[in-house]
């Protein structure tokens, strides 16, 4: 469709619309202007456009186990995309990312700086609240190395006021943070999770009550003995960084088929490295919808006193997953419950051996499926269903569940691309206009500002005033 079929003079394509019915204002995006006002009948001729190209998710069809289809990912170039599962769709695509491309990223993350992984935050926040002793003074009193953590011997002593947790042995001691107040996983206290103590004291006390004892359960003895569930170092570049030219970007529209909008608008690329004895133990990369803000998308609700404390969930429709390097021995991506008949994360007797699905230090190959890291080859699978009604994004699909095998010998480099969508379809849209539009006008005019400031200075140094004050000094 084009711009003159509803009343402009304009010939460029109409690729998206975004409409904010306050002031009757549509924002028009073509290939070169950004903002368009039109007339009321304008407006409403293009409600029912808008209506009738309404943005949908699309998924690719697995067919069966072992269907391989060629597809152009990019203009006379072809890729064959191999289903590995059904449930989820999970598809590999072999050199899918060249070697120069693979070594590029490894590189430019290195440059970042790697720093230990974290695990998905059990609550998200941006800075502590005020108490009288889970401050940050309290805090730096128990930080006596000065490193801005508190390790497992000086965290103890700082919650030494809740009852009993004195007493706690070392190992009880780690189960509690691992439980409740250690929010990132990484078995440290960092000043923010010291302050939300207050706010997760009922969940402490409760704990407390039933495990002050110690854990005799062996079902739970063996889940806690596969140790830190994520044991890695990451980064994150941003697609203006490692995809300047938008290649691998084009390819993955191309291959998953969506607007380009949702693609070019999700998360940033997460690199991850692993040395022998890394692992991520079993997970799932999206939350299920319920009534928190995608953390996506939270930034465009208006914050209240308390925002930095509310909790919000991850909504990452899919994922893809590239392989970085080829991996000695290990490092295996493994799908536990991939095409299981039934979900479930219990623990279960196989052959006369307990079986834990989401240790896969110890169980990497009980998994349903095992793809070995081969460098530039994807695997992308759907961690949500598509609502049918809507066709946008359904609940989270439990079946996803997956994870990073140990590492035995040599290397693993991967890095993760997140398309993620917010389940709410006009806050999804709103986010597209922002991230690619209003942040770019944004930009814009702070460039064009910073010229003009600069056009003035320099007409400034130029004045005869000036001069002549120079050369008075000199």
């Amino acid at each position: 469709m084009n711009l003159r079929h509803i009343g402009g003079k304009f010939s460029n394509t109409l690729t998206i619309l975004h409409l904010f019915t306050s002031m009757h204002i549509l924002h028009c995006v073509t290939s070169e202007k950004a903002v368009v006002s039109f007339t009321e009948e304008q407006v409403q001729t293009i409600h029912r456009f808008q209506a009738e190209k309404r943005m949908r998710l699309v998924k690719l069809d697995p067919v069966e186990v072992g269907h391989v289809r060629l597809m152009e990912l990019e203009p006379g170039k072809f890729f064959y995309v191999k289903t590995a599962a059904t449930n989820p769709g999970i598809f590999l695509i072999p050199d899918f990312l060249s070697h120069e491309e693979c070594e590029r990223i490894k590189s430019l993350a290195i440059k970042a700086g790697m720093r230990v992984s974290r695990t998905i935050y059990k609550l998200h926040f941006q800075e502590g609240m005020n108490d009288t002793f889970y401050n940050k003074e309290t805090f730096e009193a128990f930080d006596k190395n000065g490193d801005s953590f508190l390790n497992m011997s000086e965290a103890q002593p700082a919650l030494s006021k809740i009852e009993g947790v004195s007493s706690l042995t070392h190992s009880l001691f780690a189960c509690l943070l691992d439980d409740i107040l250690d929010a990132d996983s990484d078995r440290w206290l960092n000043l923010l999770e010291f302050q939300r103590i207050p706010l997760v004291m009922k969940n402490v006390e409760k704990w407390m009550l039933k495990y002050k004892g110690g854990i005799t359960d062996p079902y739970e003895l063996k889940r806690r003995a596969k140790g830190l569930d994520r044991n890695s170092k990451q980064t994150w570049l941003s697609r203006q960084t490692y995809d300047e030219s938008q290649t691998i970007t084009n390819r993955v529209i191309a291959l998953t088929g969506l607007h380009p909008d949702i693609v070019k608008t999700s998360e940033q690329l997460q690199v991850v490295h692993y040395t022998p004895g890394g692992h991520y133990h079993s997970h799932h990369d999206s939350s299920d919808i319920y009534n928190y803000s995608c953390s996506h998308t939270r930034h465009l609700f208006p914050s209240d006193p308390k925002s930095h404390l509310r909790e919000d969930r991850l909504c990452r429709f899919m994922t893809i997953l590239y392989f970085l390097a080829d991996t000695e021995q290990g490092g295996e991506t493994a799908f536990p419950a991939a095409d299981n008949a039934t979900f479930s994360t219990t623990i279960y007797l196989k052959n006369n051996t307990w079986i834990d699905p989401s240790d896969l230090t110890n169980h990497c190959k009980d998994a349903n499926l095992v793809v070995k890291p081969r460098k530039g080859t994807a695997v992308m699978w759907y961690n949500h269903y598509l609502d049918p009604e809507t066709e946008w994004l359904g609940d989270k699909n439990l079946f996803s569940l997956h994870g990073g095998c140990d590492v035995i010998k040599g290397e693993k480099w991967i890095a993760n691309n997140w398309i993620t969508v917010d389940n709410n379809y006009d806050v999804q849209m709103k986010f597209h206009y922002q991230q690619l539009y209003e942040l770019k006008e944004t930009k814009t005019e702070e460039v064009e500002t910073t010229l003009q400031e600069n056009e003035k200075t320099d007409q400034e140094i130029r004045s005869p005033e000036i001069i002549e004050t120079i050369r008075d000094e000199l």
